[in-house]
């Protein structure tokens, strides 16, 4: 299946291709052959992986990333290609010159879809609406950074007092740092394709990090990570839950098969993720607000329980 991910999670594994296919082989055997058209991603989490060039070179050439995890599986590092699209010039060009206020607009739009989203998981769990109010406060750039009021507010609410989201502690907010990364990898995924530049940010201008635009696009699905999380865990942070194949099976199904409503019918979250990025490059190449985002996404999965 195209959306699966791949990830590599034991030590002494060589990684190289044969042909048309991705090669895994441990002490010299081959352990498995997957064809480079039935995967998105490819995530590694042990230590010690041996990588040849003509794989990275594949990789790149079939556009699909590599998204290298250190502590607590928090994204460490992406590889992936700077030959996207074919209009790849002409979109990056048109990326780097949009106007301030359409900048403005289109974070107001990301924060204000984001915080809707927090809002709708803590009232299923908490019934708790305050961030209703928040959402509605969001400027046009954000200028008052309630982003970040929502976030000292939702994640004690959700998850308890005692919670801090830190991506290097064990527990809950080691399964969150999994679950950002897969959607932060479809996200890079498609933001290439599409001929974007991935440095070029909305918000983010962090010259050290050569993904500020994969940061800004993929807050209005952090919640949808935190809702299965919080469901995975009950919401009690039990730091000596650790993140087994069970639990990243749990992730990477919900997160890539998940039946999501939108106005045009159900789709996957990496299909709806690639219209939305789609929407952003309109929005870029038009020099007009375009940005799609469905408002379903967390209605979709909270309607599991009424099913």
């Amino acid at each position: 299946m195209l959306n699966s991910i791949i990830e590599i999670n034991e030590d002494g594994k060589t990684l190289t291709t044969y042909r048309g296919f991705l090669r895994i082989k441990e002490e010299g055997e081959i352990v498995r052959d997957l064809p480079f058209d039935s995967f998105a991603c490819i995530i590694i989490s042990a230590n010690q992986i041996v990588y040849t060039h003509s794989l990275l070179q594949r990789l790149i050439e079939e556009n699909i990333p590599l998204v290298i995890c250190g502590k607590n599986y928090n994204p460490s590092g992406l590889l992936i290609g700077i030959n996207g699209n074919y209009q790849q010039t002409r979109i990056q060009q048109m990326q780097i010159s949009i106007s301030k206020p359409l900048q403005k607009n289109l974070w107001q739009k990301i924060i204000q879809e984001k915080i809707k989203n927090q809002s709708k998981v803590l009232k299923f769990f908490k019934s708790d609406s305050k961030l209703d109010y928040i959402a509605t406060q969001v400027l046009s750039g954000d200028t008052t950074n309630q982003e970040a009021v929502a976030a000292r507010y939702y994640f004690s609410a959700l998850f308890g007092d005692d919670f801090i989201r830190d991506t290097n502690k064990s527990g809950i907010n080691t399964f969150l740092n999994y679950g950002y990364a897969i959607v932060r990898g479809i996200i890079a995924r498609y933001v290439v394709a599409t001929g974007l530049n991935p440095s070029f940010g909305v918000k983010h201008h962090n010259y050290l990090n050569p993904f500020c635009l994969v940061d800004d696009l993929i807050e209005p699905f952090r919640p949808i990570v935190d809702f299965l999380v919080y469901k995975l865990f009950n919401g009690i942070d039990d730091s000596d839950k650790l993140l087994d194949g069970d639990g990243k099976k749990y992730l990477i199904s919900n997160l890539l098969h998940k039946d999501i409503k939108t106005l045009e019918g159900v789709s996957e979250l990496p299909i709806i993720i690639q219209n939305y990025i789609r929407s952003f490059a309109n929005s870029c190449l038009n020099k007009m607000f375009s940005l799609t985002i469905t408002d379903k996404l967390v209605d979709s999965f909270i309607g599991d329980y009424y099913e």
